[in-house]
């Protein structure tokens, strides 16, 4: 993606701890793995948690993304974080945390003990905390994390000249598609939320390769709209042929 917001995280990655929000279905998740497998791809240790985990999970995971022997040792803490800080410490890593909105105080908190003792000794440690909701907020509680957070970006909508670039070169389904029928088809449905544009893509790549006879068309896209949640669009738009 080619938006201005991919671009500046792609320019963040680097050994810093930064921060990327923003609502969801905005490409934040897309945008920040498509950075760090141009620019860390033997580095990144990817952390996602699909609820508030203990300090103990958090480790499990490291210990297990750093290729680190054996089970972790977590209820040795002490034994545990040396090793995790020793591994962190060798090469370059580029800790990538997402739903941070899931967090609490205690994991943040951790968070901050492995980018202090990371900087006091080796310098080697990249932290992007991505997430929604209320992650900025989270962050914020938490003053001495947030004292170390060196930038912050913000995920927004594609405005309208984004999706006149960022949609066709994301698939080649919207390559020779019209900007006036793309600019259609995001207020119709889109209303620049790139996982939407995600899901009308795959909607519409499956049923051209489902029947061959079909081609790209509005009457397409209109079917395709009624697959998505109508809930993301504005329902007195579909039929408009405008």
């Amino acid at each position: 993606m080619a938006t201005d917001a991919a671009l500046l995280t792609k320019a963040l990655v680097s050994k810093a701890m930064i921060c990327i929000h923003g609502q969801v279905g905005l490409g934040k998740t897309f945008a920040v793995n498509a950075a760090c497998r141009k620019l860390a791809p033997d580095a990144t240790v990817w952390l996602q948690f699909a609820q508030a985990p203990h300090v103990a999970q958090i480790r499990a995971a490291l210990w297990d993304g750093l290729n680190l022997p054996g089970p972790a040792p977590v209820n040795t803490t002490h034994i545990c974080d040396e090793q995790i800080s020793q591994a962190l410490a060798s090469n370059f890593h580029l800790l990538l945390l997402d739903e941070v909105q899931h967090l609490g105080p205690t994991a943040l908190e951790y968070l901050r003990h492995l980018w202090d003792k990371n900087t006091k000794t080796a310098k080697t440690l990249a932290t992007v905390l991505v997430g929604s909701g209320n992650t900025r907020q989270k962050i914020l509680r938490c003053d001495p994390l947030h004292s170390r957070v060196h930038r912050w970006q913000q995920f927004s909508p594609l405005t309208p000249a984004e999706i006149l670039t960022v949609i066709p070169s994301y698939h080649r389904l919207w390559n020779d598609v019209e900007d006036d029928v793309l600019m259609w088809i995001d207020d119709s449905a889109g209303h620049g939320c790139f996982r939407t544009w995600a899901n009308l893509t795959v909607i519409l790549q499956d049923a051209l390769d489902d029947d061959p006879k079909l081609t790209f068309s509005k009457d397409l896209v209109r079917w395709a709209f009624s697959q998505l949640d109508p809930t993301t669009r504005f329902p007195g738009q579909v039929g408009i042929d405008g």
